[in-house]
């Protein structure tokens, strides 16, 4: 995935890329600046510390399985993180599930959109057919967000006070030209 640059509505340069290995340290630090609130909603628990395990465990997994975002911003050489999404691939080969969390003061400035868009094509072009994830009932704006994208949303029979958010992926588009392009090539070649 190419990374994706754009301004933010105050003129900040914002870049969405790939979670890299070496963004476990300024992403613990961002991860320690979220409200209780924020904690909670990507979380399900206000969790008082990130641990260096957790964050070990977001910014280091197998890529086969996962897929991880960032969205950062340059501040004094650096790219501090203050968005993500990622979805894992649930093994049936045809499932994954998405989480995304936004900073508090990125909130509301359609971050979330740019980023569940580039999940969702990334889940198709892997070949998945459906996206799900699970919302606090009272997550207002994430449950918003997934109804624009057109996610279903349902109870969780898992439990009380989650929705249960659901989208059929599209189908990536077959490559019949590039491949039929390489074919003529070839023949036209013996």
């Amino acid at each position: 995935m190419k990374p994706q640059r754009w301004r933010a509505a105050d003129g900040t340069r914002l870049t969405l890329r790939p979670m890299l290995k070496s963004d476990a340290p300024l992403l613990k630090e961002s991860l320690g600046q979220l409200s209780r609130e924020s904690r909670r909603n990507r979380f399900f628990s206000a969790i008082r510390e990130f641990s260096d395990e957790t964050v070990h465990r977001l910014t280091h997994f197998d890529t086969s399985t996962e897929f991880a975002l960032v969205v950062v911003r340059p501040e004094k050489g650096k790219e501090i993180p203050l968005a993500g999404g990622r979805f894992v691939d649930c093994g049936d080969g045809r499932r994954c599930e998405f989480s995304l969390l936004i900073g508090d003061a990125w909130q509301g400035q359609r971050i979330g959109h740019r980023i569940l868009r580039t999940l969702i094509r990334e889940a198709a072009r892997r070949g998945l057919s459906q996206m799900e994830g699970n919302v606090l009932a009272d997550n207002r704006a994430m449950l918003k967000l997934a109804r624009a994208h057109g996610f279903m949303v349902d109870d969780s029979s898992d439990e009380a006070g989650v929705k249960l958010v659901t989208f059929d992926l599209p189908r990536p588009a077959p490559r019949i030209w590039p491949r039929l392009f390489r074919k003529l090539l070839k023949f036209g070649r013996k």
